[in-house]
């Protein structure tokens, strides 16, 4: 009796592993036929993109289809497809609403406007990492309209959560917001903000160069990435630079290198241009990513950070396009992704080519992520599809025509 079990559970398990495999080679593709391919300098080819599930299976520079029959083809003739952009700096659920049906209605609005706007991957700031991991998971399994979602576990010293929690119910840290001393063991730090699903530490207020050194450290053992603000005070731009983080935040604040006060957010020290060249050379010799923000800092009339931006750009530092603004704040109905970018082109003197990259291959590399930001065969098949040519006219990014995230479609402008 025993051995007839046995049988019988081994027949249904080949059955669903043969009946699994089957459904592997049987399932179809689909083709995007005949659009302009954008290459990581942004130059265009005509051709066409085989997708199989979430990846890129081929890349063709043929009319000829013959080689995959019974695929799915849709024609983009005369459309410009790239990779699908990337928002490097949000902030999704930094103050979620306590009402659960508000927060869910204002986290899906937000997210539905990035994603047909043809932002298919967003690197969040910090936020409650409950919230985020539930919209990353749904995410991940197309539950929702939704770019891919990355985020960071908060690290500060104790006079910035001080400060913060001063008037909040909640006085005490948790995985993702926590309180970094001397006393602190790094090692259990990193591992619980890992824990809670992070892929990156923000490095954000009142600590030192020496604990911002152990926190880098510790998080390059344990697989993480190290995203910090430009100034953290006492650490200055210069240490930050030195402790080799992935990227600093927020051209703006990159002149509190040149001098001794402590921040001073309404005012900010005038821009000394040879110790600014050596910090953005540090910067790039060390490979430190600059997330400029320059949208929220022109809302906030902060525009040094736009000539910080146009310099780095000069001398070879990477720049990614990140908004940290909220999506729902635009009255004029214009992706605040979009205005990032412009503000590259316009002011920062940044080719259009060369915002591209900002927003797609720069973005990919501010995650940590190696699998997006490029069209090739084996990345994920993530891309947004223009009517127009945005390396021609920056403005015709906003010309979208379809975004497309690990395979899924997503049609309808909602921009």
């Amino acid at each position: 009796m025993k051995k007839k079990q046995v049988l019988i559970f081994w027949f249904v398990v080949c059955s669903i592993l043969m009946g699994y495999s089957q459904s592997k080679e049987n399932s179809k593709m689909t083709i995007l036929k005949n659009g302009f391919i954008f290459d990581d300098k942004f130059d265009s080819k005509k051709g066409s993109i085989v997708i199989d599930g979430e990846k890129i299976k081929d890349i063709l520079y043929t009319e000829d289809l013959t080689k995959y029959p019974g695929a799915d083809v849709i024609d983009i003739t005369g459309k410009y497809v790239m990779p699908g952009l990337i928002d490097s700096h949000v902030h999704l659920a930094t103050v979620p609403d306590l009402n659960r049906e508000k927060n869910n209605k204002y986290m899906q609005d937000q997210l539905s406007k990035m994603i047909y706007a043809g932002i298919t991957s967003v690197r969040d700031m910090t936020g409650n990492a409950i919230i985020l991991a539930d919209y990353k998971r749904a995410s991940t399994l197309n539950q929702l309209p939704a770019p891919s979602i990355f985020y960071a576990a908060q690290f500060g010293g104790a006079a910035y959560f001080d400060s913060m929690r001063k008037y909040s119910k909640d006085k005490s840290d948790t995985p993702w917001e926590q309180t970094i001393t001397e006393k602190t063991d790094m090692k259990i730090a990193i591992a619980e903000a890992k824990g809670a699903g992070v892929t990156g530490i923000k490095i954000y207020s009142d600590l030192t160069q020496d604990l911002i050194k152990k926190i880098v450290k510790e998080a390059k053992l344990q697989g993480l990435q190290c995203w910090s603000h430009a100034a953290v005070f006492p650490a200055t731009p210069t240490d930050i630079a030195n402790a080799k983080v992935n990227s600093m935040s927020h051209a703006f604040d990159i002149p509190y290198d040149f001098t001794t006060e402590k921040m001073n957010r309404s005012k900010r020290p005038d821009i000394d241009e040879k110790k600014l060249d050596k910090l953005l050379l540090l910067m790039k010799t060390n490979n430190v990513i600059l997330d400029a923000t320059n949208y929220i800092g022109n809302n906030n009339k902060l525009y040094v950070g736009m000539k910080v931006t146009k310099r780095a750009h000069e001398l070879g530092v990477k720049v990614s396009a990140g908004t940290d603004w909220p999506y729902l704040f635009e009255k004029d109905h214009v992706v605040p992704l979009f205005k990032e970018i412009k503000i590259l082109t316009n002011d920062c003197g940044f080719t259009n080519k060369d915002a591209l990259i900002s927003v797609t291959v720069v973005g990919a590399e501010s995650i940590g992520v190696e699998d997006r930001g490029v069209i090739a065969i084996g990345k994920r098949a993530d891309f947004y599809i223009t009517n127009s040519d945005p390396s021609k006219a920056i403005e015709n990014l906003q010309d979208g025509f379809m975004t497309i995230k690990s395979g899924i479609t997503y049609t309808e402008n909602k921009i």
